[in-house]
């Protein structure tokens, strides 16, 4: 685990997963941006989905937003005693339902927002999933919804229709 330093961005996820039989899965997972998974692949040791990175380049492995959705990920697989991936459609049939609160301190970047979008795909039967994060920065200055990523880095941090709510931006996505 990397040391953090102010500019790191921090995202923590709160979700409440409902299954076909059984308690529902709820908890809370924080990551931190630079810290490593021992499995930084995507859902269950799965590749990550075509088209969700820049071929060759960076894959956001360290991302926060992208940790804690794999973590989620996987924790509903192993609920499900999910160990193949051949019978991933129909054990996800298992899932009735769930809400999902993510917050960022710097909004999800563009490879995390496709990653989002295509968790969205594989679990159609959530009911809410929001994303919020920070107005100001660490020192009060203020953050634009679709904040550019600046200095030398691509894309932006954010969503360019995040709305105000209690003093963050927030993006409902289901």
């Amino acid at each position: 685990m990397t040391t953090a330093v102010p500019s790191d961005n921090q995202a923590t996820l709160d979700y409440q997963i409902s299954f076909t039989a059984g308690p529902d899965l709820k908890g809370q997972l924080k990551r931190l941006s630079g810290t490593t998974m021992d499995d930084s692949s995507y859902y269950h040791g799965q590749p990550e989905p075509k088209g969700s990175t820049f071929a060759g380049q960076y894959r956001h492995a360290n991302d926060p937003e992208k940790q804690t959705v794999n973590l989620l990920a996987n924790a509903i697989f192993e609920r499900l005693g999910c160990d193949e991936d051949q019978y991933l459609t129909e054990i996800l049939a298992q899932v009735t339902g769930g809400t999902i609160t993510l917050h960022s301190d710097k909004g999800p970047c563009h490879s995390c927002r496709a990653l989002l979008r295509q968790f969205l795909q594989d679990y159609p039967m959530l009911t809410s999933f929001v994303v919020t994060y920070r107005k100001t920065d660490g020192r009060g200055r203020p953050i634009r919804a679709l904040e550019p990523a600046g200095g030398n880095l691509y894309g932006s941090y954010g969503y360019e229709d995040a709305t105000e709510v209690n003093g963050f931006w927030c993006k409902v996505l289901r």
